[in-house]
């Protein structure tokens, strides 16, 4: 089981800006390198504060220079927004700077807003990206790609880069999407929000069922968790934390609307039906002290199985000095903790 330190680089509040999250992503990747986690993620997404990350692949080739060992990568490049040849260059050339540290995710995207300002058709994300798929495949296993698509018509074109397909994760829940990933021996994301054990298990059922009718007959699916915690014994950094994951979940939600609300870039956290309490978060979600977070998490490993889990710290809407306190805390004091229950399950 491998643990990745997730960055989704956004704006928590409109008094924080641009240059102080990359800031502060370039010191948590570093940071996480020191303390033992095996990997970290940077997110896409763009025209709205929930990310300043417009390109993950970009954020890989800078922690690249200032990072040794951790695995790096990007979680996900939204393909149908990419020109896929394009794409395959700019994969290699990130292969090249950070030579056998390469994790490669890619999904279809969700937001209209993004496919609006792009111009191109949400209904059509999946068979584009099954195509980016056949480009990407073509380009990183062969060096070479010709393809006469539905939305790529691509002449034969070598690829002047490395000719290997780094480890693969999807996100996506489009069953015939699933179903190639299986084929293709790749590791499925998943986030289900603010339900942990066996309250996520319908999370898992929904890619299990055809990932398993795509031919997988193991234990265990290739499953990666996306989980938000924060680490601290601070009562009022706690409350602040969840705090900052209800404004998350409420940015989660309106994201999927047409015309999300916000000001400029500022994305408006409108409440939602059902929402918890910031009291009922501070008692339930992995957010406190190590103890209590490692327990969380440890519940979640045994009722999911994961192989791959990924971490968020970034939601808290603190300053750069409390989040990586937090981001150190939970890989010096929750990692240890979770390779041993990951080693129990294994046993």
């Amino acid at each position: 089981m491998e643990f990745a330190l997730f960055n989704l680089m956004s704006l928590n509040h409109a008094g924080e800006r641009p240059a102080e999250v990359m800031a502060t992503t370039v010191e948590a990747v570093q940071l996480a390198e020191r303390t033992g986690f095996d990997a970290a993620w940077f997110a896409e997404h763009h025209f709205t504060s929930a990310s300043i990350c417009a390109s993950p692949l970009m954020m890989v080739a800078h922690c690249a220079a200032v990072t040794r060992r951790i695995r790096l990568g990007p979680a996900v490049v939204v393909l149908p927004l990419h020109h896929p040849l394009r794409a395959v260059q700019e994969i290699g050339m990130a292969q090249l700077m950070a030579p056998g540290r390469l994790i490669l995710g890619i999904g279809t995207g969700h937001q209209p807003h993004e496919f609006r300002s792009y111009g191109i058709d949400l209904g059509e994300r999946t068979t584009i990206l099954h195509e980016g798929w056949d480009i990407l495949e073509q380009g990183l296993a062969t060096g070479q790609v010709a393809l006469e698509g539905k939305h790529y018509r691509i002449p034969a074109s070598p690829i002047c880069l490395p000719s290997a397909m780094p480890p693969l994760y999807l996100a996506g829940g489009d069953a015939g999407l699933i179903g190639r990933a299986a084929r293709a021996g790749a590791t499925l994301l998943i986030s289900p929000g603010l339900r942990w054990g066996d309250a996520a298990l319908p999370a898992k059922a929904k890619v299990e069922a055809p990932y398993r009718a795509a031919g997988f007959a193991g234990a265990d699916i290739p499953l990666g968790v996306q989980r938000y915690v924060f680490v601290t014994e601070d009562p009022a950094e706690q409350r602040r934390a969840a705090e900052g994951l209800l404004a998350l979940s409420r940015s989660t939600l309106a994201l999927r609307l047409p015309d999300p609300p916000r000001q400029g870039v500022l994305l408006q956290a409108v409440p939602f039906e059902g929402e918890p309490s910031v009291d009922w978060l501070l008692e339930h979600a992995p957010i406190g002290s190590a103890e209590k977070v490692a327990r969380i998490l440890a519940d979640d490993l045994r009722a999911l199985r994961p192989t791959h889990v990924s971490l968020y710290s970034g939601f808290s809407g603190l300053g750069q000095g409390p989040v990586l306190a937090a981001v150190e805390r939970l890989g010096r004091h929750v990692l240890p903790a979770l390779r041993g229950a990951a080693r129990a399950l294994a046993a």
